[in-house]
């Protein structure tokens, strides 16, 4: 089983690879000036309130590394651990998950690419994420991704998405809520405080434990974080 998987893998790297080469500099050339143009005009149409890579907390930025993208500065649009995993998940349940996508990858799904959930979307966006990863520095990746994301109940981007839930800029933001917030984006709905503030809770202290696991903060100022009483713009401590 572990020969089958390596074999599956392996073969799948060096084919996406090679589909990356052809498609470089034909039709994914352009991909990082499409990102840009795709990310503008959502926070255009959405009103939303974009963020400056320097003004995001590096608080937020680091919860969102740990959490989404463990390996985002190591990696080249996508990662091949998570691949590998995502690919035999794929295999076993013959549908395509969402499992292993990178921050750059779904940068590519929530501008240039559909939400459908086929195996064809799916290695285009790798495909994509590593050509835009040679047309787009880290930083600028990250800080697209982070105005476009969504965060539920209509907020785009961290900034709205801190004044929908909190009634304040994200650089307002304690590590109790920046470690909330950054829980969201992976199931807006499910994690909703507003409806679920117990599963918001509990998706908090997978993020503190990502942030201590990455050592970004102390097991102390996690624990605190978690103990500290989350108050939203409705002004109902919770």
């Amino acid at each position: 089983m572990k020969i089958l998987k390596n074999l599956v893998l392996l073969i799948f790297v060096v084919g996406l690879l090679w589909e990356s080469f052809l498609l470089t500099f034909s039709t994914v050339y352009p991909i990082a000036a499409q990102v840009r143009q795709a990310a503008a005009t959502k926070i255009h149409a959405r009103h939303s309130s974009y963020m400056k890579y320097g003004d995001i907390p590096g608080l937020y930025k680091q919860a969102t590394i740990a959490t989404e993208d463990r390996r985002f500065y190591e990696h080249f649009g996508i990662d091949i651990m998570g691949v590998g995993r995502s690919l035999f998940t794929d295999i076993q349940n013959r549908q395509p998950t969402e499992g292993g996508s990178t921050i750059t990858q779904q940068l590519i799904r929530n501008t240039v690419l559909t939400q459908e959930r086929t195996l064809s979307r799916k290695v285009k966006e790798m495909i994509l994420a590593i050509a835009l990863e040679r047309f787009m520095s880290k930083q600028e990746i990250l800080e697209l991704y982070l105005n476009v994301i969504y965060f539920g109940h209509g907020a785009f981007g961290v900034e709205q998405a801190s004044l929908v839930y909190f009634g304040k800029p994200v650089t307002s933001l304690s590590l109790a809520e920046i470690s909330l917030l950054a829980g969201l984006p992976q199931a807006p709905t499910v994690y909703d405080p507003y409806k679920a503030m117990g599963l918001a809770k509990q998706r908090q202290q997978q993020v503190l434990s990502n942030l201590v696991q990455s050592h970004y903060i102390t097991p102390e100022e996690a624990k605190q974080a978690a103990n500290t009483p989350i108050r939203l713009a409705n002004n109902k401590g919770l």
